[in-house]
């Protein structure tokens, strides 16, 4: 690559790199990184001469380029450039770019744009775009923040200089000036006030500020540095001010000088915050932010950008401005006395504000007042809590009245805008109102004190139609707009449910007088009036106590009338679907009202279930409805008894509609109201098998059907889907029939186990037939019992074989459930297919390791560890669930001492404490079903390999584990670990006549001088005694 060596070379990359149509663009670019990358100083001196030679051919109007554009571009690139060296500090902390090269660059940037010592500095007529400026006030804070105070102290006194030399901006230059030192200012804060990180950010802050630190003594406030910069930022706002609300000439830069009063102020607003209040906190600051206010222009001025009028531009900055003020971190006293002097609120209530009117005033003015008055309506109201606490009447709650009145006044004009930003940022504010309101109820208000409780009816009554959506809310959910009108209702969602916290009876009284509005029926009722009044029944019981608020509404007589009018009325009429749904939510939350009185029941079941529910024309009213329904029948159990037949008719019309299509999900929703109605309503068992025979006949011939297709084997893609979803449908009707089932229904799920096995064997590598069939045979080992045997291994060999790392453990889970649920019973199935399920995570693992364990990346280990679990697990199962002759038998017993050395390596090797006791685990129940002497079950060979494998190996290798400084008796996972240790130990002891003091005492040699504790083991008659000497023993070796 060719190494840019001379300022032609970098012009002539910079112009390439950034001209879209260069074909040497990449190589420019790369040729630039390298140069920083690799020159000491990043390149900054090449870019300084660069820069240096593009200024004076510009003045010289000698510049050899065809367009002013390259210009900008040259010196955008070299700050860039530059900025990044400044950015970088040598090995000794010391920035890359030398100070000869700082300075150099200053006074670069003081000569040719500020225009210092120059003699034409009225010439120019062309004013630098405002990305460039931007980048020169940036790369200039850089350099006051690497040289101020030190050696450069006078850095802001030359920029003050600078800015007040034709304050009245007789030129573009003098325009330039004051835009760049606001644009410094700006970039300061940037690189310094907000970056805390930094302690020399901190130290150059409290110099300014006059504060005493180790870069000088302490001055005065008022003669400090920042009291001259912010004089000069309010000096430039109040001799631009007046040209801002003027018609905008074509001179060049007027723009550039009508922003200038709004740039003052955006930079204002970020020194605010870190500078003593009392520079700021003056009455003509004060009357200055609230006069731009008064200023601003409506919001449907046409500006191209959304940002309104410049007047209106100006006054949203001032507000910033407010905002800071009273944001501000001082003592809540000293923060109410601000409050009250300024006399804000009222000051925003006399300003020209449109609450009334959108876009009467700009949006953006609008939602910073109501952030602003949010802000100072906390500060009021966590001070009014704590004067409220007081027994006695105080000045401070008398002075303090007229002032919460005001904020009252102003929170209920911010909380009923009609926007939702507005609205929204005084959501904050209305939920510390009920806070204060709950405390306010608590104790006793005087009659001559303010109180909150006239004005929450008030705030119930905003905050409900606020809940209303537009007329052109269109509820789509994937909309972005709308995702923020559903965000912002459940705010007003979580008020209503505060309110019904503090005060039930009068969040009732709100919702019947609501409904009570209503004079017509409500089918007619406009949509987002209904939606509304249902919602606040829906949530009602969200802020009932005690839970559940469901159960606790519905004791109020008064909430019972509601629904069950509701359930009277033709609210299944509404033509809009989110009406249909939300009353379904309803019917489905407060259906113990529908168990009490069944004769509301049939009305709610015909309309979910026709066309206002599960056969609408609507997707969403469907889906939703499916889920509903299952729901409702769930609840409802045997009351439904007198309308399965015409539900279940319903539900199978639905499924076979070609017409009205469902979501698989969804449909899988309705196979399980099919079963729970089939199950578990009281049905008869020759009624269970008839209605059983004919949804699930239909089912297995389709399953048939599709077994036939000639192109089943070379299109298994376009089939797995189809075959899996049949196996879940039958997986699903089956949730009905856990707890109770007839022989004539086992028989009838039986004859699914065939099918079933052939759409595995048509798919076996197919994810998604795997995954619905472990589910269908965890279904059917609940329900057929061991009859599920028969099939079970042909269905397991199949899954292991065809297995892959993200599913051997639902498979493994299968095989437990086997054990669990059948045990002794499952030895046939489950012996021919154990070692193929250790030999296949076995497999897992070699696949991720390489065969080699060293060094693995921490996700590996993870991965390892998940299979080895996977392992240990299974074979606890296996041995808890007295399927242990499994291990003895002719095909498995040669692996037997590899699979217990493997348990061991665990035990010893692995540091999860819950691995290392699940594989003692192992150990333990093996102890107690082998060392007994009549034990025909267990060989002799290899029940004494078995104890000196225990006695010899693991035991001491577990106990050098207990001694090692990270195994901690304090921590009770590891303490499960002892505890499986003597479990072990103790059966041992019991069942094999093991002598522990001679056993301890070989192990433990030179520990002689404890081995009292030895005896006691040898003397413990019960599990818990030994354990509690074993413990109180590694104390004492670990303390030693």
């Amino acid at each position: 690559m060719e190494v840019i060596r001379t300022v032609e070379q970098l012009q002539q990359c910079i112009l390439d790199a950034v001209d879209p149509l260069s074909k040497s663009k990449n190589i420019a670019s790369s040729m630039i990184n390298h140069m920083t990358n690799t020159f000491q100083d990043g390149g900054a001196q090449l870019c300084i001469q660069l820069m240096k030679e593009v200024f004076e051919k510009s003045d010289a109007q000698s510049i050899n380029l065809q367009h002013q554009s390259q210009v900008d571009s040259l010196i955008f690139f070299a700050l860039t450039t530059i900025q990044r060296g400044l950015n970088k500090e040598t090995n000794n902390g010391e920035c890359i770019v030398t100070y000869d090269c700082r300075l150099e660059l200053r006074q670069l940037i003081y000569r040719y744009v500020f225009r210092v010592d120059t003699s034409t500095p009225s010439q120019r007529t062309i004013i630098m775009p405002i990305f460039l400026r931007k980048k020169i006030g940036i790369v200039f804070s850089q350099l006051i923040q690497i040289d101020f105070p030190q050696p450069w102290h006078s850095a802001f006194t030359e920029l003050v200089h600078l800015c007040e030399t034709g304050m009245t901006c007789s030129c573009v230059v003098d325009i330039l000036r004051k835009d760049l030192f606001l644009l410094v200012l700006d970039g300061f804060c940037d690189e310094v006030v907000e970056n805390t990180s930094l302690e020399r950010n901190t130290l150059i802050k409290d110099y300014m500020r006059g504060m005493e630190c180790s870069l000088a003594s302490s001055v005065p406030v008022a003669k400090s540095i920042s009291a001259e910069i912010l004089h000069s930022i309010l000096s430039i706002f109040h001799a631009n001010v007046q040209v801002m609300y003027t018609p905008r000439s074509n001179a060049p830069g007027a723009l550039e000088w009508q922003k200038l009063p709004i740039l003052s102020l955006s930079v204002l607003k970020r020194f605010i915050s870190w500078l003593d209040i009392s520079l700021i906190l003056t009455e003509n600051n004060i009357a200055l932010f609230f006069e731009c206010l008064n200023r601003a222009g409506p919001g449907d001025v046409d500006d191209g950008h959304g940002d309104g009028s410049l007047a209106s531009q100006c006054g949203l900055e001032a507000v910033h401005c407010l905002k800071e003020i009273v944001s501000k971190g001082m003592e809540q006293k000293k923060k109410i006395e601000l409050i009250m002097k300024v006399n804000f609120l009222q000051q925003i209530t006399d300003s020209n504000i449109d609450f009334d009117r959108v876009d009467g005033t700009h949006i953006n003015i609008v939602i910073k007042i109501a952030e602003l008055v949010t802000n100072i309506g906390l500060e009021l109201l966590h001070f009014y809590d704590t004067k409220s606490k007081q027994t006695e009447h105080t000045s401070d709650a008398t002075a303090l009245t007229p002032h919460m009145e005001i904020l009252m006044n102003l929170f209920f004009k911010c909380f009923s805008y009609d926007d939702i930003d507005v609205s929204g940022a005084a959501i904050p504010l209305a939920c510390q109102i009920l806070t204060s309101f709950q405390k306010e109820r608590q104790k006793h208000v005087q009659d001559d004190a303010f109180n909150l409780f006239p004005y929450i009816p008030q705030l119930q009554s905003v905050m409900y139609q606020q809940m209303k959506y537009p007329i052109d809310f269109e509820f789509d959910y994937e909309d972005e707009n709308e995702a923020e009108e559903e965000v912002y209702r459940s705010e007003l969602r979580k008020i209503n449910q505060t309110i019904t916290r503090i005060s039930p009876q009068m969040s009732l009284d709100f919702l019947c007088n609501t409904f009570s509005k209503f004079h017509t029926h409500l089918s007619l009722i406009q949509t987002k009036e209904i939606e509304a009044a249902l919602r606040l029944v829906y949530h009602y019981c969200e802020g009932i106590r005690p839970p559940p608020g469901n159960k606790t509404a519905l004791k109020n007589h008064q909430f019972r009338d509601v629904l069950i009018a509701l359930h009277k009325s033709d609210i299944t009429s509404h033509p809009h679907r989110e009406i249909l749904i939300l009353y379904y939510d309803i019917a489905v939350r407060y259906s113990d009202l529908l168990q009490d009185m069944p004769e509301l029941l049939p009305s709610v079941l015909s309309a979910i279930s026709g066309n206002k529910g599960l056969q609408h024309e609507h997707p969403r009213v469907r889906s939703r409805s499916c889920y509903l329904l299952l729901k409702l029948v769930k609840a409802l159990g045997p009351t439904l008894r007198p309308t399965v037949e015409t539900a279940i008719a319903g539900i199978q019309g639905l499924l076979s509609n070609q017409v009205l299509s469902l979501h698989p999900d969804d449909s899988l929703y309705l196979f399980e109201t099919i079963g729970l109605l089939l199950g578990q309503t009281d049905l008869g068992s020759k009624q269970q098998h008839q209605y059983l025979l004919a949804v699930i006949y239909p089912h297995i011939r389709m399953i048939e059907a599709l077994l036939m297709s000639s192109d089943l084997s070379s299109n298994i893609e376009h089939y797995g889907p189809q075959l899996a979803f049949s196996v879940a449908a039958i997986a699903f009707i089956t949730k009905g029939f856990t707890k109770r089932r007839s022989m004539e229904v086992q028989d009838i799920l039986g004859e699914t186990m065939a099918p079933c096995l052939k759409i595995l064997r048509a798919a076996p590598e197919n994810n998604d037939v795997r995954n619905k069939i472990m589910i269908y045979l965890q279904r059917m080992i609940q329900c057929l019992g061991d009859k599920v045997l028969v099939y079970m291994e042909e269905f397991l060999n199949t899954l292991i074989a065809r297995s892959t790392q993200e599913d051997i453990l639902d498979v493994a889970q299968v095989v437990h459930q086997v054990c669990l649920k059948f045990r002794e019973i499952a030895i046939p199935t489950v012996e021919p297919i154990i070692l193929p399920l250790l030999e296949k995570v076995s497999a897992f693992i070699i696949e991720i390791t390489g065969g080699v364990e060293n060094e693995m990346a921490l996700y590996q280990d993870t991965e390892i560890l998940h299979f080895k679990k996977i392992m240990y697990v299974s074979l606890l199962q296996v041995v808890k669930s007295n399927c242990t002759p499994i291990l003895l038998s002719s095909e498995n017993v040669g692996s037997l001492e590899v699979v217990l050395r493997t348990v061991g390596e665990g035990a010893l090797l692995i540091s999860d404490p819950l691995i290392k006791k699940t594989c003692l685990q192992v150990f333990h129940e093996l102890s107690e079903q082998w060392l007994v002497n009549d034990n025909a079950a267990s060989d002799a060979g290899i029940v004494s390999g078995f104890r000196s494998y225990l006695l010899d190996i693991l035991m001491p290798g577990i106990f050098r584990v207990f001694l090692r400084d990270d195994f901690n008796l304090k921590d009770a996972s590891h303490v499960r670990v002892l505890k499986e240790t003597t479990h072990i130990l103790y059966a041992f002891k019991s069942k094999d006549d093991l002598n522990i003091e001679q056993y301890m005492t070989t192990i433990f040699t030179g520990y002689e001088q404890i081995n009292g504790e030895f005896v006691d083991m040898n003397l413990s008659d019960t599990q818990g005694a030994f354990e509690r000497v074993m413990t109180s023993f590694l104390q004492k070796i670990k303390l030693k």
